[in-house]
Formats: C-alpha cells, structure tokens, sequence
C-alpha cells in the first residue's frame, strides 16, 4: 500500500504516444536489476521494422523476457534508448505506451466470471462475433464449444477450471480483442503440445499482418517461419537472421535446433 505510484510527476509531463505503426529500435540499450551485479541485458542494438512477425530464442536466463519486459516500460534500461516509431518511450506517457502493447505472459492472470468476461476484458464493448473471431484466431473455440455452457461457461477464480494451455489460449484471444499494434507473447504458449502452438503462432501471422509481434519461446520449431530470428547468450544478441540463415551459419541456433529436432 505504501509503494509509492508507478505514474509519477514527471511522467505527467511526457507527452502522449500517438497511434504506433509498431517500428521499435533498440540503441545499445543495457540493464541490471541493482548496482554492482551483473548485467542482464548488454548493449543490444535491435531494429524491428513494423509488420515484422519476430522470435526470440535462447537458453534459460539469456535475458529473453527482461528484453521484452523493457517494452512497456516494466523496466527502464541503465543505458541507451527504447524507440517506438523514433519516439523515445522513456519521454511519453506511460498509459497511452501500454495500451498499445499487447502483452500475454507464460502464466496468465484469469479473473472468477464466464470465458465471454475474461476474453472481453480489454475491450468491454466487444461483439459475440469479435470474442469468437478472437478465441478462433488463439485455437481457443473448439474446446471452448466443448464446455457445459460454452462462451458463458463460469471459469473460476484465477482460472481454476481450466488448464493451463487453455488458460493461456484465452489470454492470447484477450490481448487480441484490443487489437494491439505490437503484441509480446512471452512462452505464451509453453503449455501447448506442439501442433497447437504451431497453429496459434500461424494463426497469428496471418491475423496480426502489419502488426509487430515478438514471439519468445524455447521450441524452435515454432518459429521457423518467422520474419526473422534473433538468438540470445547471456545478455546479448549473438545471432540474428531467418530460419534457413541461421541454419546455413551453423552457430548456436543450428546446435540447439539440432538437439531438439533429435529428441
């Protein structure tokens, strides 16, 4: 209660952050979460056209999450700079950055009320039509229309009743219904066997056409057809490239896609 508010004074006199296209560029931006410990994040330089439909890959702890976590403003980096659209985002108001980035989490927050309540809660004012199109879109529908009551089915406190990979569906298909112009799925999809999150993440590059979208995940199977690839070591961007790129350079992306084709 005493945690003083995110929104301070001196966000107030930033200005408002207008519609994005969703270009993003990081300038040799670096991060650690207290004084004297080691970096997390080292001058990673990124550039993201809009429209780009991109991966982030990596092992454990390479600082995949805390790099998308800079997005929103969740953290501010120690050095460099955020654009968005050549805005700084550490010079614009906090509120009109964070409705404009769409962000679904590994283990997504899901409030006591109906599926139709949880998809819904970033754009109340929704249409039947637009929950549905967005649960399709999220490969939620089918197992949705499986349940007692459908779309109006009670799903409990925190989600209880359901699973953890249709939980994590109904996230997507709510960030989707606020039709954001730069979406961050983060293991997003972890609980779902592999032909479901490939059909979410091929669903998605047709639905979100134009749109950014960063997709973390630890199956590299998933992305193969991404835009572009960026693999991360301990902090920093080591590789970048498409699937087949990265495959003919034979360097970290192609020993970890190896060991995982193999098992």
């Amino acid at each position: 209660m005493d945690t003083p508010e995110e929104s301070s004074e001196a966000d107030k006199a930033n200005i408002p952050l207008p519609p994005i296209v969703g270009d993003v560029l990081f300038e040799n931006v670096s991060f650690t979460f207290a004084p004297g410990t080691p970096q997390v994040l080292s001058n990673i330089d990124l550039h993201v056209p809009a429209g780009t439909f991109i991966g982030i890959v990596g092992q454990s702890g390479s600082g995949k999450s805390t790099l998308m976590k800079l997005l929103p403003r969740l953290y501010a980096p120690n050095s460099g700079r955020i654009l968005i659209d050549r805005y700084d985002i550490d010079k614009v108001e906090l509120y009109s950055l964070r409705r404009q980035v769409g962000i679904v989490p590994q283990d997504p927050l899901l409030f006591s009320g109906t599926i139709s309540d949880n998809i819904a809660l970033t754009n109340p004012d929704a249409t039947s039509d637009a929950i549905v199109e967005a649960a399709k879109i999220a490969a939620a529908h089918d197992f949705i229309m499986t349940l007692p009551s459908g779309y109006s089915t009670p799903v409990g406190e925190r989600g209880a009743s359901l699973s953890g990979g249709q939980r994590q569906r109904i996230a997507i298909a709510r960030s989707l219904l606020s039709q954001p112009r730069l979406l961050v799925m983060d293991e997003a999809t972890s609980a779902l066997d592999y032909d479901t999150e490939r059909q979410v993440c091929d669903n998605l590059q047709q639905a979100m056409q134009g749109c950014t979208v960063f997709v973390i995940t630890h199956r590299l199977n998933t992305i193969k057809r991404a835009d572009r690839i960026v693999f991360m070591h301990q902090g920093s961007i080591v590789e970048t490239g498409t699937h087949d790129e990265l495959m003919a350079l034979r360097g970290r992306y192609y020993a970890l896609f190896r060991q995982q084709d193999n098992n």
